[in-house]
């Protein structure tokens, strides 16, 4: 059976994201309980933005670092120092790596620029204008995900920390990665 006057995909998205105000999620709610059509696409939209919930963004917090501990992940975390190429291998068991870009002088930035790229092409892979930063720690934390064994191997990332009226400060980190 065919639905009248279906609902539109930016509708279906903005209930499930929670971007309607009360009355407008109530009449949707209403419209979904007596429409099979229109429940199917529904469903397809919830199970499209639950995945996109459980992304992870490749540079994360803090914060965002105590969430994941919470949720019993794998992880495993590995200090990076700038300039030194360092290898690392993302076992079979492990949920995330996470990369902690150390020796930064992050002091004063008034914002930090990662930009993940294919070290032998230099092809752009990820470019993030305010990356969450540490600081104090002199620190970015990078995550790196299982799905991303499909990317090059040849990781190289540059820390840009940009400072007003001064060329921004940038390290660079080499880092080799092995998917066992």
């Amino acid at each position: 059976m065919s639905c009248r006057t279906p609902l539109d995909d930016a509708r279906l998205v903005a209930y499930w994201a929670g971007d309607l105000a009360p009355a407008d999620a109530d009449a949707v709610e209403e419209h979904l309980f007596g429409c099979d059509a229109c429940t199917a696409a529904s469903t397809r939209v919830a199970q499209i933005a639950a995945a996109l919930r459980g992304q992870l963004p490749p540079v994360i917090s803090c914060a965002d670092l105590d969430v994941l501990r919470g949720k019993g992940l794998t992880l495993v975390e590995n200090a990076i120092p700038p300039g030194v190429r360092t290898e690392v291998t993302f076992a079979r068991h492990v949920d995330l790596m996470i990369h902690r870009l150390g020796g930064l002088a992050l002091t004063g930035a008034d914002r930090v620029q990662v930009i993940i790229r294919v070290e032998s092409t230099g092809d752009v892979m990820f470019d993030e204008p305010f990356a969450p930063y540490d600081a104090e720690r002199g620190e970015v934390l990078v995550a790196c995900q299982r799905h991303y064994a499909v990317f090059p191997r040849d990781i190289e990332i540059e820390v840009r920390a940009h400072r007003a009226g001064a060329p921004p400060a940038a390290t660079v980190y080499a880092i080799p990665h092995v998917f066992g």
